[in-house]
């Protein structure tokens, strides 16, 4: 599904509010409903948010993912989706224990990437409609970042993505990048149209090696 997100706009700037705290100014709307007039514990039962640690529990894989939902037909069917989805479904069906698998604490056993890819799961299993990243590969080296951007990429068009990064191979095929500096906007387009309007852009982009 695609939420239509208009973000308060403050100064030039760009504020996503997960209603934690009230926007102080301006316009803020979620398919032209406005988010004071929106349901805020269903709002936030449609967000996914996944930080640059992911976090990892002593416990099962299962339970890692679904945060100890009790285990159905059904709620298996969602895990499964949620790590294909996730692009762990071989890694998780390549284990001896599979889903029972014991993760260790926060994740010893994992690899950074596996660890992301987890926290990326346990995000879908809950039937979120918005997801954000919020610098979510920049603790990865780059090869292992490359492999959760393609999984990343692969969610496209099945959620609404919004992704915070000072690596710009992170949102290189975003719809739509927003360009800041100071906290101020410069513009607003795609990867490719930014490199030619925006001078600054595009010594990132070379600095980067992109």
């Amino acid at each position: 599904m695609h939420l239509l997100v208009k973000v308060e706009v403050e100064n030039n700037t760009y504020k996503f509010n997960c209603r934690l705290a009230p926007p102080d100014k301006g316009d803020y709307s979620i398919d032209g409903i406005e988010i004071k007039d929106l349901n805020l514990s269903h709002f936030q039962k449609k967000l996914g948010y996944i930080t640059q640690e992911a976090v990892i529990f002593n416990d099962t894989l299962f339970n890692n993912i679904t945060f100890w939902d009790e285990k159905t037909e059904e709620s298996l069917k969602r895990f499964n989706k949620a790590i294909e989805q996730a692009s762990i479904y071989e890694f998780v069906n390549a284990l001896p224990l599979k889903e029972q698998s014991l993760l260790g604490n926060n994740g010893i056993n994992l690899s950074g990437g596996q660890r992301q890819r987890i926290s990326i799961a346990r995000e879908l299993y809950k039937d979120i409609e918005i997801l954000i990243l919020d610098e979510a590969t920049s603790a990865l080296d780059s090869e292992t970042e490359k492999d959760v951007q393609n999984s990343i990429n692969l969610l496209k068009g099945q959620y609404t993505i919004l992704i915070v990064a000072h690596r710009l191979s992170t949102v290189k095929k975003a719809d739509r990048i927003v360009l800041m500096d100071k906290g101020e906007i410069l513009n607003v387009n795609a990867f490719n149209q930014l490199i030619i309007d925006e001078p600054k852009f595009k010594r990132m982009v070379e600095l980067q090696e992109i």
